[in-house]
């Protein structure tokens, strides 16, 4: 009986969110077929749904790798400094995570300062057309 703890533990942990997201899912579903089955039956063509097709923004991707980069700077200069300084013994976490902190600091201020200037010039050629 003991060995059943876990195992139950376990599934309740993963079945019943699963459980629940497919039962809502598939309300959802359903209540979209009878809407859609109630305007059928009253004359009505109701509009198909096409999902509309959207421009990936390159902006995301920058800011994603910017600070990424400086996420592993600070990571390396965290662990040089805490290797080869003179510092306590229960600080070096302390030290790699200032520099880690520190780093992201740096990567979101560069991102800001790249897309400023990148915001800034598609608005400049709709203003020459104009």
């Amino acid at each position: 009986m003991e060995e059943l703890i876990p195992i139950v533990a376990i599934l309740c942990a993963v079945g019943l969110p699963i459980a629940t997201g497919l039962v809502i899912g598939l309300n959802v579903i359903r209540n979209e077929h009878r809407e859609r089955m109630g305007l059928i039956e009253q004359g009505i063509i109701p509009p198909n749904k096409t999902k509309a097709k959207s421009n990936p923004n390159r902006l995301v991707s920058l800011r994603n790798g910017i600070v990424l980069i400086a996420l592993g700077i600070g990571i390396i200069v965290g662990f040089f400094c805490s290797e080869y300084l003179v510092i306590a013994e229960g600080n070096q976490f302390w030290v790699t995570g200032a520099s880690v902190v520190f780093f992201l600091g740096v990567g979101y201020l560069t991102y800001f300062l790249v897309t400023r200037k990148m915001v800034l010039s598609p608005q400049q050629e709709d203003n020459d057309k104009e």
